[in-house]
């Protein structure tokens, strides 16, 4: 077993192979420097100082820093994506959507030989520390993040390193800032909390499975200011699988109940439709339910479930388009039939726009 000596306090050399990689956040705090001082000068980019170049790499040689195999094949011209999803809580959709999400982007990106990569990690924390390495390593060109969080440390280390990272989620769509948003066009959201209240709710749960989520944020929002002051929104977190149905039954269960549910997924809706039949309510007379995530189980369900339609593939070809632009390349190599020279607008493809679509499972309440 080796230990550290008083010599080197910080030297991770000859360390457990199974001990955390030194990051060049690491590198970064030792250093007294950013974290984007410390990729120019480990990848050998102007904008230090020799002096500091020196002292950053003299500073991660004593820390043990290191880049892994793969990266040193890839540190010229990185040629993949990655997709960043997490998978923290049973009830999240963000694998699901990932994956649609994937299927639209690998085309478009294929077409300018651009590989795409999934990493799913457990929280966002992890996620940042995966994206610092793999930047520092070249394992990437780009990033995107499809379950964007308030305060998300993903945005952070990509702002410090100048990582270029794109977010599926709602908000200003900035195309040429480090952290850049795309989402759908429209505000189907906010139409479907004015659809509730216009309907007459004026007690309405809105049940997600991670309340600091920004399309839970943008959801619960929609909801508050389409109600204003006179209209009570509860917002109910549900993380796994039996605290959906446990929530759902004791949000039924008792007479203040809220006359319309409003939800994040598919899976949490249906929980809802189950408490309120057990509860021998009647929807949607006695309840409302809207799902935030359409599929074909809100179709096939009785009474089909009044959805948001969200089509992420569609979405992904524009993502992909994104990135494309971010990464400044040009016409796509698989396309030998358009002239390179030829005028190439920023995005190709426009946002898709996600719909509200009137189902089974809304009407308006008893006492409207």
């Amino acid at each position: 077993m080796t230990t550290n000596s008083s010599a080197h306090p910080a030297s991770h050399r000859g360390a457990d192979p199974g001990a955390r990689r030194t990051t060049i956040t690491d590198v970064a705090r030792a250093a007294g420097v950013s974290i984007a001082v410390v990729s120019y000068a480990l990848n050998a980019r102007p904008g230090v100082s020799e002096r500091t170049r020196r002292h950053v790499l003299r500073t991660a040689a004593d820390l043990g820093w290191r880049p892994s195999v793969a990266a040193r094949s890839l540190r010229t011209s990185a040629r993949s994506v990655a997709l960043q999803v997490v998978h923290a809580t049973e009830g999240a959709a963000g694998p699901t959507r990932a994956l649609a999400l994937a299927a639209g982007m690998r085309t478009v990106l294929a077409e300018h030989a651009l590989a795409l990569g999934i990493e799913v990690t457990g929280d966002r924390d992890e996620g940042a520390r995966e994206l610092e390495t793999g930047w520092s390593e070249r394992r990437h060109a780009a990033y995107v993040v499809v379950d964007a969080h308030a305060r998300d440390p993903r945005v952070r280390v990509a702002r410090e390193a100048s990582i270029p990272l794109v977010q599926v989620a709602p908000g200003p769509a900035d195309a040429d800032a480090p952290g850049a948003r795309t989402w759908f066009a429209g505000d189907a959201d906010a139409r479907a909390a004015r659809y509730l209240v216009e309907l007459g709710h004026r007690r309405i749960a809105v049940l997600v499975s991670d309340a600091q989520d920004e399309q839970a944020r943008a959801v619960v929002a929609a909801a508050r200011d389409a109600g204003g002051p006179e209209t009570r929104v509860d917002v109910v977190e549900c993380r796994t699988w039996e605290e959906t149905r446990t929530r759902a039954a004791r949000l039924v269960a008792h007479d203040a109940r809220p006359t319309a549910v409003l939800t994040d997924t598919d899976v949490t809706a249906l929980a809802v439709l189950e408490a309120g039949r057990s509860q021998g309510l009647e929807v949607p007379w006695d309840l409302s339910v809207l799902s935030g995530e359409d599929s074909a189980t809100c179709r096939l369900v009785a009474p089909a479930l009044t959805a948001v339609h969200r089509p992420f593939e569609r979405l992904g070809a524009h993502v992909a388009d994104v990135v494309v632009a971010r990464l400044g390349l040009g016409r796509p190599v698989a396309r030998p039939d358009v002239d390179p020279a030829a005028p190439r607008p920023a995005v190709d493809r426009e946002r898709p726009a996600a719909r509200l679509l009137l189902r089974g499972t809304t009407a308006p309440p008893r006492s409207a």
